[in-house]
């Protein structure tokens, strides 16, 4: 119920990016609390909208989906923005004692969550690298 009120008190600046000729608006998770809610208690996320996970330094970031509705494509990329590692159509948690992370690869830098499918529907894959408007 808190993250639930926390969400809906909390807005979130977009950032447009492209990759392979496609263009997304992305929320930004730039703090603590914004990169904890997400994505959480969306009932979906708009055709080419995403959310963009800003990191201050290259790690591994893992993913969790614990009070998500509907599965996503999580995309890790390095500090170049190339896309190291993609799960596709990752589900969400059914509990919060069954809720595994999504494991990120070392030296993640940025990691940008797309609507299930965008990945395989836009061609991104590993190597891919996305461009950022500047802010």
């Amino acid at each position: 119920m808190f993250t639930k009120l926390l969400y809906l008190a909390t807005k979130f600046k977009t950032r447009k990016a492209s990759c392979n000729g496609k263009d997304f608006e992305l929320m930004v998770a730039d703090t603590p609390t914004k990169k904890m809610l997400g994505l959480m208690h969306r009932k979906a996320l708009p055709k080419n909208k995403g959310m963009l996970f800003l990191f201050s330094k290259a790690g591994r970031y893992d993913i969790w989906m614990l009070n998500m509705n509907f599965p996503i494509d999580i995309l890790w990329l390095d500090s170049k923005s190339k896309v190291i590692k993609i799960i596709e159509n990752a589900e969400p948690c059914i509990s919060f004692f069954r809720c595994v992370p999504y494991n990120s690869p070392p030296k993640a830098m940025y990691v940008i969550e797309l609507n299930a499918g965008a990945s395989r529907k836009n061609s991104i894959r590993k190597g891919s690298r996305f461009s950022f408007q500047k802010t």
